[in-house]
């Protein structure tokens, strides 16, 4: 019974030793291999912002380490400066169609080639109108009538000579006859069998639609002369830049043909249509063109500077667009932060116009907003926006 009794005991006591023998060993390596995992004392990955009621708690250390800094709402001058590419033409106001208001037959083409320099003055062409010749005989007529009478006494004569004598040389003044032709007939001069059509403007030959010996009727557009002291061009300006553009501003504009030339103009008018399907506004500009450099039909380069105007602004890093809803994070101090939506205007470079939603003197994050979205739920705050001020 007691060899028994001395069995059990060995065992009880062996089991108690291996017991105890693997814990010491599980603690020794176990620490060792703890220490192992954190070599050079790694820093464990920071913790995710905080959610508030409405908002977002940030610490110090997490600012600094997503690089948010917080900047001040300010009212700014803004101003902007557009590229814009567009095509030269020629200035409308600048444009002349040669008609006449009599019908008759072109005998000689003095203007006879598109293009070429024209003067004021200077002689486009000969036409016979037998209009125009029974017109002047009318007016012979009427004059030499008139100056028998004037003289005799006889006053009820006299009044209609007088009449028929006004009512003739007004008629050839409807024919763009001058004083100087008119007193040419009073003094004796022969009827104007062949007319000279003189150009009304100085610029260049558009369009020639008469050609010598052809046939016109009165009204018909006969040539066509532009102006080049001053052009138009045409430019194409973005539709998210059209609020920006205002007409009377100034503009530079360069061609290919004269590299290192900057040619000033201003806008002067805004189309109130977009063209076609390319999403853009034609703006027109009107440049000086004293020597005649700029010829219709070239493209430039134009560069529009939009006059500066005072408003509140906030730099574009500032602002997150989320589904179309711009936000900017408010910060109300001890880092809690409040997302806002905003109303924004037109883009200034790296600036947006406020329109709504915040005031001049509070305090946004304007860096590291990206960044401070993405690590928060977003949603949950701006979740429990609704009835908030500037909501």
């Amino acid at each position: 019974m007691k060899e028994k009794t001395t069995g059990f005991k060995n065992i009880i006591i062996f089991l108690a030793a291996f017991i105890l023998g693997g814990l010491a060993v599980f603690g020794v390596f176990g620490h060792k291999t703890a220490q192992v995992k954190k070599p050079g004392g790694l820093k464990p990955a920071p913790a995710k912002m905080k959610m508030a009621k409405g908002g977002i708690m940030v610490s110090t250390r997490q600012r600094q380490l997503y690089g948010i800094r917080v900047g001040t709402v300010k009212m700014r001058e803004l101003s902007a400066s557009l590229k814009a590419v567009g095509e030269v033409a020629f200035s409308v106001p600048l444009e002349k169609t040669v008609t006449l208001k009599y019908s008759g037959y072109v005998r000689r083409l003095f203007a006879d080639k598109p293009g070429m320099k024209l003067y004021e003055g200077e002689p486009l062409f000969t036409v016979y109108s037998p209009e125009l010749v029974s017109s002047e005989n009318d007016y012979i007529l009427a004059y030499g009538n008139y100056e028998k009478l004037k003289n005799s006494g006889f006053s009820f004569g006299t009044r209609e000579a007088r009449e028929f004598l006004a009512s003739s040389e007004f008629r050839l003044k409807q024919f763009d006859f001058t004083e100087v032709q008119i007193n040419a007939l009073r003094a004796g001069g022969p009827v104007l069998v062949n007319a000279i059509v003189y150009s009304p403007i100085t610029g260049v030959l558009v369009e020639k639609n008469v050609f010598s010996g052809s046939y016109f009727k009165a009204g018909s557009p006969l040539f066509k002369i532009a102006g080049l002291s001053r052009v138009w061009m045409n430019v194409w300006i973005y539709e998210k830049d059209i609020a920006s553009v205002k007409k009377g501003e100034g503009v530079k504009v360069e061609f290919d043909a004269y590299p290192g030339t900057v040619f000033a103009g201003r806008v002067s008018f805004i189309y109130p249509y977009l063209a076609g399907e390319k999403r853009v506004e034609e703006v027109r500009l009107v440049l000086s063109n004293p020597v005649g450099e700029i010829k219709p039909g070239m493209f430039g380069n134009a560069e529009i500077t939009t006059k500066a105007r005072k408003a509140i602004a906030v730099p574009s890093s500032a602002v997150l667009i989320t589904g179309g809803k711009p936000i900017v994070f408010l910060y109300e101090g001890k880092g809690y932060f409040i997302p806002r939506q905003v109303t924004l205007g037109a883009r200034y470079g790296d600036y947006y116009a406020v329109a709504a939603g915040l005031k001049a003197g509070e305090r946004i994050v304007v860096s590291g907003t990206f960044l401070m979205s993405s690590d928060s739920n977003l949603s949950q705050a701006t979740g429990s926006m609704a009835g908030m001020p500037g909501m």
